[in-house]
């Protein structure tokens, strides 16, 4: 297989800068195109050497923040497995989120579940296997609660700003300052433990001040919830801890050094925790596909992948700042991406890549170790992306 050539990040950064996302790139690249030697269909390759350095990476650099790894990221058994041995917690969405960790040995003390909205079954199974954690955004939430798991702890997620984030969360999810309120008085009425507030800064966030945002809510909540006789036990960060994809993209470093400041000042009784996902996953995994095919429609080129926006690129129709790698040499042409599928959604938008790609050429996508995967379905019956994990 002839060596992939990398396309460099844009030339506005600085060269430094350029330099360090362009290795990593071929690093990537480099440890997934041998695992791609004998390519028969999709193929995510995620490395164990970083998914294990990432975790480390963020412990080190807020000490003070105890990691739950997002589940929903990407919840393939053995990566949770390596999560359990570096010593995270977890967060989930749903019951097969549990039921997953739960196969592993994870203790059901150290899961949080942290989707706002859950059916009264999921409450009533995660009770039962032992959960204790729950968040809530709505009056309607803890009522159901209130019914089914009185003894839960509760933390209220609160609404802040997603500016910034590649993927805002705002508006599904959190509770606004009266919603707070609301919520307060009916903790108080069914005499729920409300002991902690949690925020979602967005998904792929390079706007560091809106945690800072949240940390100054949370702590204003705290003495609301004080005043009413709770004490406060949680502050949890919530996700949206960025890959660096561009230079301009804040590092994990950046983002802990102004959140380790603005913890100074909350009370030492009061646990801190975060849900990393996208971080600890995200530049782990590199997605290889291959081309099915060309076409030129008038002056439009346009290129067929073997997986797309069913099988896993989401993201890359989305815009996210990712980057195509090919087999091939040469001068760049910009071309419209495609998946397989029949469906006129399956159109991934325009990325430049060498004027000569043909059928059955490898694309390396870096960066793909988060909800690619985890996202993918089999529509149209294309298969969904092998993960293969390498050391």
């Amino acid at each position: 297989m002839n060596q992939p050539a990398v396309n460099s990040v844009p030339a506005s950064f600085s060269d430094t800068s350029r330099a360090l996302i362009d290795e990593d790139i071929r690093q990537q690249v480099s440890f997934s195109s041998a695992e791609a030697a004998g390519y028969s269909e999709p193929l995510l390759v995620m490395s164990e050497q970083r998914l294990r350095n990432n975790v480390r990476r963020f412990m080190q650099a807020m000490p003070r923040v105890r990691p739950h790894y997002a589940v929903k990221a990407n919840s393939n058994p053995a990566i949770l497995e390596i999560f359990r041995q570096e010593g995270t917690c977890f967060e989930i969405a749903s019951s097969a989120e549990l039921d997953a960790l739960l196969a592993l040995g994870v203790p059901a003390e150290e899961v949080f579940y942290s989707n706002p909205i859950k059916s009264p079954t999921a409450v009533k199974y995660a009770a039962a296997k032992g959960v204790r954690w729950y968040s809530v955004d709505s009056t309607e939430e803890l009522e159901k609660i209130a019914a089914i798991a009185p003894q839960a702890k509760l933390y209220i997620r609160i609404e802040v700003s997603n500016e910034g984030s590649s993927w805002p969360l705002a508006g599904k999810f959190g509770a606004s300052r009266a919603g707070i309120a609301a919520i307060i008085a009916t903790a108080l009425q069914y005499q729920l433990n409300l002991c902690g507030v949690t925020f979602h800064v967005g998904s792929q966030c390079t706007n560091i001040n809106n945690w800072l945002e949240g940390i100054r809510s949370a702590k204003t909540i705290f003495e609301q919830m004080i005043a009413k006789g709770f004490t406060p036990e949680l502050l949890n960060l919530g996700g949206g801890y960025p890959v660096q994809l561009t230079p301009a993209d804040p590092t994990i470093e950046d983002i802990a050094a102004a959140i380790n400041d603005e913890l100074e000042s909350l009370p030492e009784s009061i646990q801190v925790m975060a849900e990393p996902g996208r971080y600890f996953v995200g530049s782990a995994g590199c997605l290889v596909s291959q081309v099915v095919g060309v076409a030129t429609r008038d002056q439009s080129r346009w290129l067929y992948l073997d997986t797309g926006f069913y099988g896993g690129l989401m993201e890359l129709e989305q815009g996210f700042a990712l980057t195509l790698v090919s087999q091939r040499t040469g001068a760049a042409e910009l071309w419209s991406l495609a998946g397989p599928t029949c469906d006129s959604i399956d159109v991934l938008g325009k990325h430049y890549l060498p004027a000569t790609m043909q059928a059955e050429d490898l694309v390396f996508i870096p960066n793909m170790g988060a909800y690619s995967a985890s996202c993918a379905c089999d529509f149209n019956g294309f298969p969904v992306p092998k993960m293969l994990l390498v050391s």
